[in-house]
Parts: C-alpha cells; structure tokens; sequence
C-alpha cells in the first residue's frame, strides 16, 4: 500500500521539537506554530491560463477568536506569483470555479451568519465587491460552470421537509437509520434568466464535468445516499444536459476519484479501483463512448494516481502518489506505456488544475520544509512555487528527515519518514 506520509510530517516535528531541542538551540518550531499555520487548497486555473485562484486557510488566532474552523480566503495569483486577495472575510469559502471566459470567480460561502443555507456568489477579476448570484432551497455542495457561458451546474439537496424545523424545536430530532439520509441532485442554473431546473438521473450525486461543447456532461451517481454506497457503488454516467437523458454509463467496479471528459468528447479518463476490494481507488483508467472499451492508461503503477486533467483530445495529465513521494506524468491514449522512471523527491502533489491546450497546471503541494502551497506546473519545467503563505518558518529549526525502507513478513518493502530529534544526544533517543 502505498502512503503519502510527507503531510503529517510538519505536526511530527512540531511534538518532536518541543520535546526534544536542546537548550540554547535556535527557535523549534512550537505547538502555537503549528495550530496557526496557512494553507493553501482547491487551485483553479483560469481558462486563458493567466491566472490561478486557490483558497487560503486561514487559522482562526489562538487566545482572542472563538473556538470554530478555520476561515477560507479566496486569493487570486499570476503566473509569476503575484496575488490578490479578492474575499478576505472571516467566512469559510466551501468550493469556487472560474467563469468560462475566465473573467470572474464564482465562490460558495455564507456570508449572512444567520442564512439557513450558502449562496453563489461572483468577483470580477477586475477587483470590485461580490455579488450574490443565486441561494439555492438547500446547501449547495459542489459548483460546475458550463464551457459555454451558459450554465452553472450545482449539487444539492431538494428543500428540506417543510415541518422539520418546527418537529426539531419540539424534541423530534431522530435520526433513522439507513433511512434519514437525503440524495443529492443535479441542477442547472440558466446564468442569464436565473432560472432552475432539477435533472432527473438515476442515483445520488456527488461530482461532475462537463464537456467542452457545454451541452453535455458526465456525472458520478450513486444508487443511493448511503456510506457504503458512495463508497464502492458509484458509478459513471453521461448526460446531455438540455434534455437531461443519459446516454452512456461507463460500467466501472469498485471505487471512484476524479474523471474529466476528452475536449472532443469521446472518451472518460478516469481514478478507480482494480476490483471491489481494493481498498482505495488509484489506477487510471480510459473508457471510449464510442466503443464502449476501458483501458489501463498506466498499467502496473506502483503507486496510487489521485489526479487527472486532459491536455488534448489524445494526452492526459495525472499525478500520483508513490511511496513518500509523488509523480506527475501525461500519457498517451493510443500508447498506454508503464510508469518506468524513479519518482522524483520534489513537491507531494495533493490537488492539481488545468485546462485542455493550455502549458501549464496549477497543482498544491508541499514539503518537508512548509505545509500545502501553490505551485504551477509547466509542462517539461521544474515546478514552480507560487505562495509563501508562512514565512516565519524561515527563522525556525526543523529537525532532519529522512525516508526509510523495510519489508514486512510477506516481503512487502514498506517506506516511512524517520524524524530525528532537534538537537541529537549521545544516546539513541525514544522512538514515538
């Protein structure tokens, strides 16, 4: 099995620091420092490839804000990392996406703290204040913008029972077993009437892409809202969306991450699983709508795949995880061809962006010298780091790491990262 231990490593420190540094030692990284770092996540490149928007994690200040999550703030970057914050309220920004001409963002957020539900709103790249677009009769969970400009595809729930927060205010608050959870729908917005409509589709929700022509879209569907269900059950399906039939359903077994639709719109790439027991979905797969076949894009990876973006009608970006370290690869559709180069000890990519045609990704990563940042990806370049989101981690001393390797009994070669104390004492110290 394969483990993406690096991100847990900046907490490891931090224990192993404070318990561990020598007196007189420069400054060890703190148990505050840990609780106040910033993070970046969700990149999205624009669609003109000038720009990339990401979300910034903001912990809320120890001894002076109250106890709740952390606040997001939307931030907008060039290519060479200059960045704009664009929503900097103390809010948690849940989901954004660029508009098709790449000129505004559309973001999810409640900015009423006594609003029962989220709302869509939209900044102009040009700066100004943001404007509510639409509240939904529920949560919104996930935003969709349509290649053409048209539409806004959203995920959510129908209106919650009309009675049930008059019932919950006098004791009835059961929770039913298998039978309390609600699905989730599909629904398109017209971005110019404002006007809703509700997809009638075979299952539960929960992911979609569109195609490039805006008239079609494949969505991840499960039978019904269940754990086990959204877990193993899901499945692909394509869609045309003004009329709401589906009209090809990939088939898969077993577990589901990403999928995207080819520009020309004849095949699914798509993360699933070898078979219904593998515990976690992570070989690439590529499913052809017009012969109804599904082919291993990366046979034999040693690794788990987590990303997938198309580059063109024949080449697919992806990126994996293997061992401590990650990859990041394009493959071939008509050349299916093994993973044979070592994996590189650079950035762990844990989410990447991009568009077809465009040179570029904008993926986050991070270290073993700063937690989750924005880099971009230029095709055949080293990555390059885009945010400094931390930079008093500069005047502090993080302990050595290393990566070690042992078999287990079955013969299993295992990996993990060994952090050594601080400052080293003569005798070997604990191991925690």
């Amino acid at each position: 099995m394969v483990v993406a231990a690096r991100k847990y490593t900046l907490v490891l420190i931090a224990v192993a620091a404070q318990l561990l540094a020598a007196p007189g030692s420069a400054a060890p990284l703190s148990l505050d420092d840990v609780a106040a770092m910033r993070s970046v996540s969700q990149p999205r490149m624009s669609p003109t490839g000038k720009h990339v928007a990401y979300l910034l994690r903001v912990p809320r200040e120890l001894y002076v804000e109250d106890d709740g999550p952390a606040h997001r703030h939307l931030y907008v970057s060039d290519l060479e990392g200059a960045a704009t914050p664009f929503v900097t309220d103390d809010i948690e920004i849940t989901d954004l996406a660029w508009s098709a001409s790449g000129d505004a963002v559309y973001f999810l957020a409640k900015r009423d703290a006594d609003a029962a539900f989220n709302s869509l709103y939209r900044i102009d790249l040009a700066g100004g204040e943001a404007e509510q677009v639409f509240t939904h009769e529920n949560a919104i969970a996930r935003i969709y913008p349509s290649p053409d400009g048209k539409t806004l595809a959203f995920i959510a729930g129908e209106a919650p029972p009309a009675k049930s927060k008059e019932l919950a205010a006098k004791g009835f608050k059961a929770v039913v077993y298998e039978e309390s959870a609600r699905p989730s729908f599909v629904w398109l917005l017209n971005l110019d009437a404002g006007a809703v409509t509700q997809q009638a589709l075979p299952g539960s929700a929960s992911d979609l892409a569109w195609a490039a022509d805006g008239d079609s879209y494949a969505v991840a569907l499960a039978p019904t809202p269940l754990v086990d269900d959204g877990f193993i059950n899901r499945d692909i399906y394509v869609v045309h969306g003004g009329k709401g039939a589906v009209t090809a359903q990939v088939g898969l077994v077993g577990k589901l991450g990403q999928f995207a639709l080819s520009p020309d719109g004849t095949h699914v790439a798509y993360i699933g699983s070898v078979d219904k027991h593998d515990p976690r979905e992570g070989r690439l797969y590529l499913y052809s709508l017009t012969d109804d076949a599904t082919t291993e894009l990366v046979p034999d990876y040693p690794g788990h795949v987590s990303q997938v973006r198309w580059l063109d009608n024949t080449r697919v970006r992806w990126a994996g995880y293997r061992g401590m370290y990650s990859d990041y690869a394009v493959a071939d559709i008509n050349d299916p061809q093994p993973m044979d180069t070592a994996a590189g000890a650079g950035p762990i990519v844990h989410a990447m962006h991009s568009h077809p045609g465009l040179d570029a990704a904008a993926v986050v990563a991070d270290t073993p010298e700063h937690p989750r940042e924005l880099f971009v990806l230029r095709d055949g370049a080293e990555p390059q780091r885009l945010t400094f989101s931390n930079p008093w981690l500069a005047d502090r001393e993080l302990a050595e790491q290393q990566v070690i390797r042992y078999p287990a009994r079955d013969g299993l070669e295992l990996e993990a990262v060994l952090i050594s104390p601080l400052n080293k004492r003569a005798k070997r110290a604990p191991l925690i």
